[in-house]
């Protein structure tokens, strides 16, 4: 009974991390934005909801997908950008900046510390300055964006590895300075105050402008005003096409192809049908209702765009809803709150009520885990492809394998090691795709390399697998090393059992490493015309391959005992971390879909941690708690 009711309670308290974390996605205001946020765009080369929009633009800019104003309110991302598209005046002064470079904060005016943000000298050493003074508005910015501009130019110019943080930093905010702009006028450039009224204009203007163009043309007599109000709305239609950041509507060309236009679009409709399309009159209804704080309608026209958007594109509103969805949902959060769980509920079962505590951290893992598999597939439905088409995706889908793994260790053995494992390996794994997925969207369109539905369903997830299963006999090997050193909880059985399950996870790393690297072979045969190439990223596949079965030929052959097999499999952490991470860094390599350096000094201090646990294991056995064997 007591090992039922700590299961319930544990997998409860996860559903409702699950339901509350949903509940605070929701915007608190009379407009709909909820609903608004489901709105389908184009952006990227893809169709995205506007609350993926604004989530990944505030991320770049903010490093959260939230903002804080001046007041300390906290807003949603759609709630700031719908102020900044209708609003931008008022958008402008929110400070969501975020500047930590003290080169670069030193051009701009010092910021004073918010009160209640005071810190001590020794505060401050621990925890930093505080967040508020690292955070600018535009309106700060503005009268300094011509240096960073000039700055952010001439440092484009030099090799992004030879670039000083402020170069890159003064980049960053330029990007965003730009961007931010651009999204202002996505919807309606904003020098009228009625779109309304500025369509209704249009709508009569044209017709007559377009009769005085022809009349000119034809030598004849022609009205000069008409032409010259046309033409000056012309100019500005042209800016308004170049500045708007996405596409808002969907329109069905002749040959049935579908094709997204972007707002300014409506003085194309205007011209031709001589009115504005109804995606244009909504759209103008929402951004009037909105300016003049109208909600009831703004949140009928949102209802009715919508309506006006399915009838050209129905399934741009599955994707759109789906994936606002995900972005509510969170899953690979809650899953990273479900693994901390687990990791909890087993260390305290190593201190008292082992069983029902275990009993209750496998299926809290398991709900975990599910969690985690709704995200892949929502974004297998997103992007219409096999899960792995980024280094994103793929620290998703190792954290993945690695815990399907290790929790059907743990059904086999029943000895909390698997809950345990599959906790560490799950939020590691996690983890680094928060921080691989801060430069914003993480749904991106497939990377040429990658452009092939049947090879990303073989070999990518294949050798991902093999990643996810040598790192997985790792942290088996991690948990024997510290563990027996500074506790006495590995005796003869546990060591046997631990013995066990990395060499078993071994033999399946060593199959999936080298099915992954053949099938790999073949895939580049049929690109690029060759097998093999000594790319970096095929080094580092057949190194895996090698170091497995170097594992296996020890441990066949004798040559290792149990702390020689673990401190093997640790180091397949670094083969792996290499194989996976550490080729992307070099930047060189026909594997072009992942170049990042960012994590350059992560992977070394991983690997530098790997090798203290190595030399952990060498320490002699009369040395550890655990009673080993030699």
């Amino acid at each position: 009974m007591k090992r039922r009711l700590v299961t319930i309670f544990s997998i409860t308290l996860l559903l409702y991390t699950v339901y509350s974390n949903y509940q605070r996605q929701t915007p608190d205001t009379e407009f709909d934005l909820d609903l608004f946020g489901r709105t389908p765009v184009v952006l990227n080369g893809r169709i995205q909801p506007l609350d993926s929009v604004a989530r990944n633009s505030l991320l770049a800019m903010n490093g959260k997908r939230t903002a804080t104003y001046q007041d300390k309110t906290r807003h949603q991302a759609i709630e700031w950008l719908s102020e900044l598209m209708f609003s931008p005046l008022d958008a402008a002064q929110r400070p969501v900046f975020r500047i930590y470079d003290d080169t670069l904060r030193s051009i701009l005016p010092a910021k004073k510390v918010a009160e209640g943000e005071q810190r001590s000298a020794i505060q401050a050493m621990l925890f930093g300055k505080g967040s508020s003074q690292f955070y600018y508005s535009f309106m700060e910015l503005r009268p300094f964006y011509e240096k960073i501009s000039k700055d952010a130019v001439a440092a484009s110019e030099i090799d992004s590895k030879l670039r000083t943080r402020y170069q890159s930093a003064a980049i960053d905010l330029a990007n965003n300075m730009v961007k931010f702009n651009r999204l202002s006028a996505s919807i309606h450039h904003g020098e009228m105050p009625s779109f309304v009224e500025e369509q209704e204009a249009l709508s009569s203007l044209v017709p007559l402008g377009m009769e005085a163009f022809e009349n000119r043309e034809r030598g004849e007599a022609f009205n000069e005003q008409a032409l010259a109000q046309m033409m000056s709305f012309g100019a500005t239609y042209q800016r308004f096409e170049s500045d708007a950041y996405f596409f808002t509507h969907p329109q069905e060309s002749a040959g049935g192809d579908l094709k997204w236009e972007k707002a300014a679009h409506v003085l194309a409709e205007i011209s031709r049908n001589g009115e504005p399309s109804e995606i244009s009159r909504q759209y103008a209804r929402i951004v009037d209702a909105y300016r003049q704080d109208d909600p009831d309608t703004f949140n009928q026209a949102v209802q009715e765009l919508h309506t006006a958007i399915a009838a050209v594109s129905p399934e741009a509103f599955g994707k759109s809803k789906a994936e606002q969805q995900f972005n509510y949902l969170s899953p690979f959060y809650v899953s990273m709150v479900g693994y901390v769980m687990t990791f909890l509920l087993v260390i305290v079962s190593w201190i008292r009520w082992q069983e029902p505590l275990n009993h209750a951290a496998f299926w809290t893992t398991a709900v975990a885990l599910l969690i985690h598999s709704s995200g892949i597939l929502y974004r297998i439905y997103i992007i219409g492809y096999a899960p792995v088409i980024n280094l994103y995706s793929s620290a998703i889908f190792v954290g993945w394998g690695a815990v399907f793994l290790a929790l059907l260790l743990e059904k086999l053995n029943k000895n909390g090691i698997g809950n345990f494992v599959a906790a560490m390996v799950g939020f590691s794994s996690l983890i680094v795709a928060h921080h691989l997925g801060d430069d914003g969207d993480t749904l991106e369109m497939m990377r040429a390399v990658l452009d092939s539905n049947f090879w990303l369903s073989t070999h990518v997830i294949i050798i991902t697998l093999g990643y996810a299963s040598t790192f997985l006999s790792g942290f088996l090997a991690i948990v024997f090393i510290l563990l027996g050193l500074f506790t006495t909880k590995i005796d003869k059985s546990a060591e046997k059992s631990l013995k066990s399950m990395v060499y078993g996870i071994v033999c399946f790393s060593t199959l999936f490493s080298f099915v992954g690297t053949i099938l790999g072979g073949i895939w580049a045969d049929q690109s690029w015309g060759r097998f093999w190439g000594w790319d970096p990223k095929e080094n580092g596949a057949i190194l895996l391959v090698l170091w497995n079965a170097l594992i296996l030929h020890a441990r066949w052959g004798g040559f290792i005992k149990t702390r020689g097999l673990m401190a093997m499999a640790v180091f397949g952490n670094v083969v792996t971390s290499w194989s996976w991470m550490g080729t992307n860094m070099l930047g060189i390599g026909l594997h072009s879909y992942g170049f990042m350096s960012e994590a350059f000094v992560a992977l070394i201090a991983f690997v530098g941690s790997q090798m203290l646990l190595i030399l952990m294991a060498m320490i002699p056995p009369r040395m550890w708690k655990s009673n080993i064997s030699a």
